[in-house]
């Protein structure tokens, strides 16, 4: 039998497949005992850790920016937003919005025993909102964190261990090497569910294992809409700052901005302007050095766009020299958005509801969309991300600060638990 002290850190000896079931039966035979806590206890827990986790001197932040830092590659100050916007997410009142919204009413017998979170490393703190909603759902969890960033998931039940023991026994960390035939035959078998965030790849190849269910977070990614009446310096930087913040490795990372056309002088001194702005920012907002691979292929991509631009494509290059971020004003229907670290294609359109055309090329993939303008342009800015099926609809300062009810790849936050639960068509609130 696997101690209790044992669920709370990965374990220390290799794992082997007869003790990932061993762990995967453990939480099994705790679902009872956590369904039995009140959500109402379970929220109050959450907050506690929310509440310990968000000052500077926490221990939990202080040693999530260092061991971060060291597992990601992104600097403290990248570590700090990702915490901020991670933990102001989960406090009390969201939590207690999204179970009444999600919960109220349903049929709870649907609920698995156990669910497994296979997590990805791109972004700090990716999957920590599936782990809390399965922990309002009554659904223990075991978490296989990601090889690139294993700290987070060790700290967040250290914390839950020592703030929030009502709910120690309802979490267990697994790591292990993906691949390993052996462990992940085992792991795949033992649960009731899978939450999976990553490549499109390797989520097929999950899927191959044939869990008992299969949430997909796979490959997303967001775009903006910008009106006329709000070119300028306040939301150049607003852009280049959502560009920078984590090179664009995450499903929220705009990639494509489409902005209403003015004046040519206007767009292009816009997109020079966020050109600037994303070389100011290397100091606030340092980047992941790319590895060699990644450079060359933004070198290809910049210098296919330079080439356009010399043989008559109404197409301007700003920035992108040395490294740096580039932006990419393309007026042509051939556009095709940036690689990442820090490079955004500039569409320009005739108005926001002509937004719809072009969004719709990224239909399928586009998670979120940001908006910059007036009030009056937000009917028409709303039907374009709907019309694109984005999950989500928000200011663009707050693309990269998603709400807890937000619908991670178009699965509900807390339904989705629910055996037989489909995610409904998103209402998009601007949020």
């Amino acid at each position: 039998m696997i101690g209790p002290d044992e669920r709370l850190t990965p374990t220390r000896t290799p794992l082997v497949p007869t003790r990932v079931r061993a762990l995967a039966q453990t939480l099994r035979a705790g679902a009872t005992g956590l369904r039995a806590l009140p959500v109402e206890a379970r929220i109050a827990a959450i907050d506690r850790l929310a509440d310990a986790w968000r000052p500077a001197d926490s221990p939990w932040r202080v040693r999530a920016r260092t061991e971060l830092a060291m597992s990601t590659g992104h600097p403290a100050s990248v570590i700090d937003v990702a915490l901020d916007h991670l933990w102001s997410a989960l406090r009390a009142p969201e939590l207690e919005a999204v179970v009444a919204s999600e919960l109220a009413g349903a049929d709870l017998r649907g609920l698995p025993d156990v669910a497994l979170h296979v997590l990805a490393g791109n972004v700090p703190g990716v999957g920590v909102f599936g782990i809390v909603a399965a922990l309002l759902a009554g659904v223990p969890s075991l978490v296989k964190p990601a090889a690139r960033e294993p700290f987070l998931p060790a700290l967040l039940v250290e914390s839950i261990a020592a703030l929030a023991p009502e709910l120690r026994t309802a979490i267990a960390v697994a790591p292990w090497r993906g691949g390993s035939a052996a462990l992940d035959a085992a792991a795949y078998g033992a649960v009731d569910l899978v939450l999976a965030y990553g490549r499109d790849e390797t989520l097929s190849r999950i899927a191959a294992r044939k869990p008992a269910r299969l949430l997909r977070y796979g490959h997303r990614t967001s775009a903006t809409l910008v009106a006329r009446a709000a070119l300028g310096p306040r939301t150049a930087r607003a852009l280049a700052y959502q560009t920078a913040l984590y090179d664009q490795q995450g499903c929220l990372s705009p990639r494509v901005v489409f902005v209403e056309d003015a004046d040519r002088r206007d767009v292009d001194a816009f997109s020079a302007l966020v050109a600037a702005e994303l070389g100011a920012l290397e100091r606030e907002l340092p980047r992941i050095p790319p590895s060699l691979g990644e450079r060359a292929s933004v070198w290809r991509w910049l210098e296919r766009q330079r080439w356009r631009a010399q043989e008559g494509a109404d197409v301007s290059v700003h920035g992108g020299h040395d490294g740096a971020g580039s932006v990419v004003c393309d007026r042509t229907s051939d556009w095709s958005a940036g690689p990442s670290f820090r490079h955004l294609v500039l569409a320009p359109v005739a108005t926001l509801a002509a937004a719809s055309g072009p969004l719709r090329r990224l239909a399928g993939t586009i998670e979120a969309v940001g908006y910059a303008g007036p009030i009056e342009g937000l009917a028409e800015a709303a039907a374009a991300a709907a019309a694109a099926g984005a999950h989500r609809f928000c200011p663009l300062e707050r693309l990269q600060a998603p709400p807890f009810a937000w619908r991670q790849s178009g699965h509900r936050r807390l339904a989705s638990f629910l055996a037989g639960a489909h995610a409904a068509a998103p209402a998009l609130p601007f949020a």
